[in-house]
């Protein structure tokens, strides 16, 4: 099914010669929100059958279990095009297959040809850690890892900041994700390192793991679903 005109389809077989290499999963939509393109790794994400043929597929058409989430996975495709810019969701649900659920970072991106021309949709995601910044220290796990924290120190958005920041994320990151400036979450980092009294990340990861703010993740990250940031 040749949904592209031939120029079209030569510019996008450069991005595909890309993704072919890349460990991540990556994928192309048309602007009706078919697929035209999936690396290996993203049918391995997506637990779709190699012998699948993706091609013209709308989401609801695959043969898994996350086409319970088409209607979200669609409004992603409409917010990128209608934003020309990156657009990220938390997708939480039984990636590659496994019985336990995992939270993704999925990312579309507007594609366009040589003309500036809106053409399509890339997406790629990538596995949101839910181990606290002891496994970049000694390698080991948190012992218990937390949806409720006990205190009235931070609120609930400085607590999802604070777990991006112990994920290593760094504040243009983090605004991107919330679609806030770059100022804004400077600011709400500055506040929560006024709250624990430290000055540097090094000394607030300190402060996490003597507190055990490190085994905090958010509960929303651990339900099945679409959380749109």
């Amino acid at each position: 099914m040749n949904i592209y005109h031939n120029n079209n389809q030569l510019y996008l077989n450069g991005f595909i010669t890309m993704m072919e290499h890349l460990n991540q999963p990556w994928g192309i939509k048309d602007l009706s929100s078919r697929h035209l393109y999936m690396n290996k790794a993203a049918y391995l994400y997506t637990n779709t059958p190699l012998s699948f043929d993706i091609e013209g597929k709308l989401d609801d058409e695959f043969p898994t279990d996350w086409v319970e989430f088409a209607p979200e996975l669609k409004e992603h495709d409409r917010r990128t095009e209608g934003s020309r810019d990156r657009v990220a969701v938390i997708e939480t649900h039984y990636w590659y297959g496994k019985d336990s659920l995992m939270p993704f970072i999925s990312e579309k991106l507007p594609l366009y040809n040589d003309k500036a021309r809106l053409i399509g949709i890339m997406w790629n995601a990538r596995q949101l850690d839910t181990l606290s910044p002891r496994r970049y220290i000694n390698r080991r796990k948190p012992s218990i890892l937390t949806t409720e924290f006990d205190t009235q120190i931070f609120t609930q958005s400085e607590l999802d900041v604070i777990f991006l920041l112990l994920q290593r994320y760094t504040i243009k990151e983090i605004a991107k994700l919330y679609t806030l400036s770059n100022k804004t979450i400077e600011n709400r980092v500055y506040n929560i390192y006024q709250k624990a009294d430290v000055h540097t990340l090094q000394q607030f990861e300190e402060y996490c793991k003597q507190t055990h703010l490190d085994n905090y993740i958010p509960e929303r990250l651990v339900e099945k679903g679409i959380q749109f940031l």
